[in-house]
Order: C-alpha cells, then sequence, then structure tokens
C-alpha cells in the first residue's frame, strides 16, 4: 500500500477567530505559504504595547547609566557618599536587565503575531479544511485545520513472509545470490494492472515479523512526478533482490504456470 513521504497535521499556535482560508482544498501548496488567517488585532496590540515598554525601559537605562557617570568624579571629592555611588550602579544593572525583558517580551509578541498567519509546514497537498471562516481555534486543540501530504517521492510498504527473508538473507550471505547494489530496485503493477514507468528503490526492511500473519513489512520509495499514485492505493511490487550467477536460464515463452502457481 502506498503512503504519504511526509505528512503535516497543520494546528493553530495561537487562539483567536479564523478570518480568512487562503488555499483550495486538494491544491497543492509550498512550505511556508499561507493557508488561514487569524484575527491578529489583540496580537497586534500586544505586540505595539511591548514595543512601548521596551523605549521606556532603554529611557530609563540611560539615566541610570549618566547618572553613574555624574557621580564617578563627586565620589572622589567625597560629594556623594560610596554607598550612593554603589545604588547608583546598581540601578544601572537593574535598568539594563530591564531592557532585556523588554525586549524578550516584544519578540514572544512578534512571534505570536506571526503565529496568525498559519503557514504550510511543508510542501505537498492539502485536503479538506477542518474548519471554516469565523470558527474559534486555540492553540494546542487536538483537532487539525487541515492536512498537508508530501507526495513526491511516495512510500510504497509491501510485506514478504518471513521464510522468504530468511531465505533469501542467507543465500546472499552463502553466494549463492549476489547483490549488485546495496539497495534493490523495486517495480510497481498498479491496481489496473499497467506496470509503473518509474522503478523505485528499497529502503528498509521492518525489524520485527507481525505475529499475526508472519510477515515483515519491506518500504520502497518512488519518484511520483504526475502525483500518479496516492496514498492508500494498494499496488503489487517486484522487488529485485539479487542473480543467480548459476541459475539457468529458458526463454520467457517457454515458462507455463499451472492453476496452483507451480512453474514448469
Amino acid at each position: 500500500r502506498t503512503s504519504a513521504f511526509r505528512i503535516a497535521e497543520v494546528r493553530p499556535q495561537v487562539s483567536g477567530i479564523v478570518l480568512k482560508r487562503n488555499f483550495t482544498e486538494g491544491s497543492d501548496v509550498e512550505a511556508g505559504q499561507s493557508l488561514y488567517q487569524i484575527d491578529p488585532a489583540t496580537y497586534q496590540a500586544d505586540y505595539d504595547s511591548a514595543k512601548g515598554e521596551l523605549a521606556k525601559s532603554e529611557a530609563a537605562a540611560a539615566i541610570a547609566h549618566l547618572t553613574v557617570k555624574r557621580y564617578v568624579p563627586l565620589v572622589g571629592t567625597k560629594y556623594i557618599s560610596q554607598q550612593e555611588y554603589d545604588q547608583a550602579i546598581a540601578d544601572a544593572r537593574q535598568a539594563d536587565a530591564a531592557v532585556v525583558a523588554a525586549k524578550a517580551a516584544v519578540e514572544s509578541a512578534r512571534i505570536n503575531l506571526a503565529y496568525t498567519k498559519v503557514t504550510s509546514p511543508i510542501s505537498g497537498r492539502i485536503g479538506k479544511s477542518n474548519v471554516t471562516e469565523g470558527a474559534l481555534v486555540t492553540n494546542g486543540q487536538s483537532t487539525e485545520l487541515a492536512t498537508v501530504q508530501q507526495l513526491d517521492p511516495i512510500y510504497v510498504d509491501v510485506t514478504q513472509s518471513s521464510n522468504d527473508f530468511m531465505r533469501l538473507k542467507q543465500s546472499v550471505e552463502q553466494g549463492n545470490l549476489h547483490k549488485d547494489s546495496a539497495s534493490s530496485t523495486v517495480q510497481l503493477v498498479m491496481e489496473n494492472g499497467q506496470v509503473y514507468p518509474i522503478k523505485g528503490t528499497l529502503q528498509f526492511s521492518d525489524v520485527t515479523v507481525d505475529e499475526s500473519t508472519g510477515s515483515i513489512t519491506l518500504r520502497a520509495v518512488f519518484p511520483n512526478p504526475q502525483h500518479s499514485l496516492l496514498p492508500g492505493m494498494f499496488v503489487r511490487a517486484r522487488i529485485d533482490e539479487g542473480v543467480q550467477p548459476n541459475a539457468i536460464l529458458v526463454p520467457q515463452q517457454g515458462v507455463t504456470r499451472t492453476p496452483r502457481a507451480t512453474q514448469w
């Protein structure tokens, strides 16, 4: 069965009312493309307020440092006490810390404002929207707004009996079967019987055997530039797992198959 190469469930990272949906269901979208617009009014106000607080903190820090600068000659001539000078230095450092905190608050508000534009995390094909314009969405909600699936390339998961897997592995180890490369090539036969024109590559085999079926799952990856393969399709795979050098070759026309799948 085929499955998407990557799947991204789009969820909001801030709460608010959905003002607009910016995509057509079933269309291809690019990573970073705007999908939804959440009402930014409150987050814009928070951002502007944070910038105002930063400006106040920077002004207070400037005055605090100017005070320290003015106190330097005065403490040497005893016009001010050492305690007053130390307090001025402490006030300046505290003002600097307030500037750092204000900058962090501005950055946090800027990020939240940016999150009101919900974008696609990956390039791929987007499915149906689970929300409409005017809906209230919340940060951390369990229901995704939409799902984006990368279809090029695409995965194909096939099963092989554990007996066949062990037999092939033993043949390779004993030298009876030679592999031309580290990765085996795979050919697909579509549901309508047509052969998929592009060959794929075997990526890996599962590390466990399915207890109910006694089979191992193998995963292959196929280029899918025309999106001819869609997730969930049933296909048949032909895996080129190696070459038996001492095998006896006969013409294909001379091979027949009995009803019990025995070849002659």
